[in-house]
């Protein structure tokens, strides 16, 4: 009887580490690693021109923010995001570009409500503007000036990312606004890491909300 005590008690154990672990996976380890990239995936260059009417803008700057409401990361960042919007929104136009594999909720429609910020949704359903624009994780950040390719990548280094230098995103506003070229990124800033875009086989629909 001793024996199967101490048994159960053991596989109990191993049973409450392993769930422990897969918790961990889930929700922290498996950002960590870089997202796959796509196979057929084919990203323009920076300076690479951009199609503006996919995302409906013609301004001299353009901010590109994806989200995917179901990604941990995008929801941990947009804190990040929020900040630069009120920070820099005097000189750049903002735009969220959202995508959620939930298709009986409004992505576009949830980004609004829940975050309130003054800038237009995108909901790409089936990943034009991704396509575009060479991403295929959340979060990710795009800039476009003069409707040209002037950055993509992270936004820092780490998703508890506290260092001024490894804010990559706003090291590339900031460059932008002092109307330098585009800044040489180090791997950290240009490897996508988060969450894969999901995919959507119907036929491509872009829902634009504007503010």
């Amino acid at each position: 009887m001793k024996f199967f005590k101490t048994l159960f008690s053991i596989l109990f154990l191993l049973s409450c580490f392993g769930l422990i672990l897969w918790i961990f996976w889930k929700q922290e380890a498996q950002f960590s690693l870089p997202t796959p990239k796509p196979v057929a995936l084919e990203q323009m260059p920076i300076g690479h021109s951009i199609d503006s009417a996919l995302i409906g803008s013609q301004n001299k700057f353009l901010f590109v923010h994806y989200y995917n409401k179901d990604c941990p990361c995008s929801r941990f960042n947009i804190k990040e995001f929020k900040s630069m919007v009120y920070n820099y929104q005097q000189d750049i136009e903002f735009v969220a570009v959202v995508q959620s594999a939930d298709e009986g909720l409004d992505a576009a429609q949830h980004f609004k409500e829940k975050f309130d910020l003054p800038i237009r949704v995108i909901h790409d359903k089936k990943g034009e503007i991704a396509k575009e624009l060479g991403i295929y994780s959340t979060p990710q950040a795009v800039i476009i000036k003069n409707n040209q390719l002037y950055y993509r990548g992270n936004y820092n280094r780490a998703r508890f990312c506290t260092s001024k230098n490894t804010k990559f995103a706003e090291l590339a506003i900031k460059a932008l606004l002092d109307n330098k070229e585009a800044p040489v990124m180090p791997e950290q800033a240009l490897i996508a890491y988060g969450c894969e875009l999901p995919s959507n086989e119907e036929e491509a629909t872009l829902d634009i909300f504007n503010f």
